[in-house]
């Protein structure tokens, strides 16, 4: 390589890759920055935008469903008896959409059983894994964990078992499309886009190597709702792709940060086994390294939202 070319060039092109790869990340931070700067006075004239109000969650016909909690929602998936179920055939694991009904209320939620464990092999991402997991725990782990952090974006998600499978429940959200979808304007550019700076911020945290347009949903209020973590919380101590991360949510990240390592392992200790929990523990550790490096070089105010 470096004989082939011996020296940069004057000019943007004969950066060495690592200024480069400096340039493009002060590039995209600047244009994120500027991209909310300028969604702001239309997020601020027309409201706070989904993420800052009240969840109402919908039943199969369209209408709000009586919880006014996580909690009552839990409750439901925990007790309702089932009163159809079909398998999906959008991707491989076969999941079943389940009708639910207790006390006259009806909802839909999904449910996945997907239990599997490679060891050392290679995935399509190139990485390689003494463990690889596929596994229907990492739905709960993902709602708790999100939860705890006050980020409301994984629908509310139970274990149980149905006859002889143990899988895990969720609510379904209904109405809900990707961003490709013909007509997709957030009303709320400004919101839209912080949803997007945290889940770039959990997917790190949680090392989601399953992330893709089909699992990143919008809800008719254009409420991020993210699903299918079975394939996140690898035990791999290390980031997917830091230079994502470019803005870092204030309260989240507080709230991260006060937690102990056991504290943090608490939030998921039902769902993940221990090696997961303690790669998660040092994931924190590499993300706060990123966001001390973001810091020194950008300053408090254009890294914190």
């Amino acid at each position: 390589m470096a004989t082939r070319n011996p020296g940069p060039r004057p000019g943007f092109h004969g950066c060495p890759p690592r200024s480069r790869r400096h340039l493009f990340a002060r590039c995209r931070l600047l244009l994120t920055a500027a991209l909310a700067a300028l969604a702001a006075p239309t997020a601020t004239a027309a409201g706070p935008g989904p993420s800052a109000a009240p969840r109402t969650w919908l039943g199969p016909d369209g209408r709000p469903l009586p919880f006014d909690s996580d909690d009552e929602v839990l409750e439901f998936l925990r007790t309702a008896e089932v009163v159809s179920r079909r398998t999906l055939e959008e991707g491989i694991n076969h999941e079943q959409q389940l009708l639910l009904e207790r006390d006259g209320v009806r909802a839909h939620a999904i449910f996945r059983t997907v239990d599997r464990e490679l060891r050392r092999t290679r995935r399509p991402d190139g990485r390689y894994y003494a463990r690889w997991v596929d596994r229907y725990t990492g739905e709960c782990a993902a709602y708790e964990l999100a939860r705890s952090l006050g980020l409301d974006f994984v629908p509310p998600t139970v274990l149980r078992r149905f006859g002889s499978r143990d899988g895990s429940v969720q609510l379904w959200i209904e109405g809900a499309r990707d961003e490709n979808a013909e007509g997709f304007r957030p009303p709320h550019p400004l919101s839209w886009v912080r949803q997007v700076w945290d889940r770039t911020f959990f997917d790190l945290l949680i090392f989601n190597v399953d992330r893709n347009a089909g699992n990143l949903l919008a809800g008719p209020d254009y409420r991020l709702w993210l699903y299918d973590h079975g394939r996140a919380f690898q035990p791999k101590a290390e980031l997917l792709d830091p230079e994502a991360l470019q803005r870092v949510n204030r309260k989240v990240w507080d709230r991260l940060q006060s937690w102990t390592d056991e504290e943090l392992k608490d939030v998921v200790r039902d769902s993940l086994d221990v090696d997961q929990a303690v790669a998660l523990v040092e994931r924190r550790a590499l993300l706060a390294k990123r966001v001390r490096a973001l810091v020194d070089e950008h300053g408090e105010a254009a890294v914190f939202y």
